[in-house]
């Protein structure tokens, strides 16, 4: 009858102790199995699973220590001695080994994210930065949410930086895909939409000033092509005088108002009398042949024939191209 209650008890502290390995409670399974074993030192099963357990207590103590290395930011030994627990669990392929990969997987998890902010420093783009989101939109941890948030502050900044450099050089079309580049990943950004929203009040104001500009440049041109075409050249001078054997000179000079070149010229011109009668109609051509704006030219002609004792010259007419 002792027998029979000494077995009963041990089966029950063996069922117990193995649903308390089976929930991570591994020191609390050992110290049972190992009770039991005193009890019943001739049962091969609870020998057995005490050493299952021992076995995967001390793998638990290891990752125990990874986390270590992990709050340590010793992130290459973390790295090395989780790997080699990995294997270790995967060769047991035992039921109370697997109850180890959860703690792997978040001892994994941990790694990456030190990983992605010991790398954080050295990204300086946003693709690289959305690279790493990705990464960490599968880890539920709160060491992600927070490495996410570092990623999404830096995105911001990047993306503010590049799009005020871009619209400081004009470029506000290249601004804006700046900012939605970083809205993309960053949604609903409160710094970014009011970039945004500055970027277009700009380009609007450039814009509304460049057609301002090219307006006053067309009227500008539109005066200067009428002055060039009206009142290029100036008469500055002209008069007619009679030499000592009789022959009447027409000397004269004209300036250039214009704003571009003029050539060509040509003066018209009447010649009359004392009685205020035309005697001559003519023209005559200014050299040189091509007057730079400002520049000045002459003009000379010579009468041989008139026979009158005094005339005066009357400019009719200039004419002139614009080159």
């Amino acid at each position: 009858m002792y027998e029979k209650n000494v077995n009963e008890e041990t089966l029950a502290i063996k069922k117990e102790a193995e649903q308390a390995a089976l929930k991570g409670k591994y020191e609390k399974a050992e110290s049972m199995l190992s009770e039991a074993i005193e009890k019943r030192p001739d049962f091969t099963a609870l020998q057995k699973d005490l050493t299952s357990v021992r076995s995967v207590l001390v793998m638990n103590n290891d990752l125990n220590k990874v986390a270590e290395y992990i709050k340590n930011s010793r992130l290459e030994e973390a790295q090395t001695s989780l790997t080699t627990i990995q294997k270790q669990i995967y060769n047991e392929q035992s039921q109370l080994s697997v109850t180890l990969l959860p703690k792997v997987e978040r001892l994994t998890s941990k790694i990456t994210i030190g990983e992605i902010n010991n790398q954080l420093k050295h990204l300086t783009n946003i693709d690289e930065l959305a690279d790493k989101l990705n990464t960490l939109s599968g880890l539920d941890l709160k060491e992600a949410a927070r490495a996410r948030s570092k990623i999404n502050e830096k995105i911001v900044s990047i993306a503010a930086k590049k799009a005020e450099a871009a619209m400081a050089d004009k470029q506000f079309n290249e601004a804006i895909a700046t900012v939605d580049e970083g809205l993309q990943y960053v949604v609903n950004n409160e710094k970014l939409i009011q970039l945004k929203n500055r970027v277009k009040q700009e380009q609007q104001a450039f814009e509304q000033r460049q057609e301002e500009r090219i307006k006053h440049a067309m009227e500008k041109a539109a005066e200067e092509d009428l002055m060039n075409r009206k009142h290029a050249v100036k008469v500055l001078e002209v008069k007619a005088s009679k030499d000592k054997y009789g022959d009447i000179k027409v000397t004269g000079e004209v300036g250039s108002e214009a704003t571009k070149i003029v050539s060509s010229i040509k003066v018209t011109f009447e010649l009359k009398n004392k009685d205020d009668e035309v005697v001559k109609t003519d023209t005559a051509e200014v050299y040189p042949m091509y007057v730079n704006p400002g520049d000045k030219g002459k003009f000379e002609k010579m009468y041989y024939e008139l026979k009158e004792e005094e005339v005066t010259v009357n400019i009719t007419n200039v004419e002139w191209y614009v080159e």
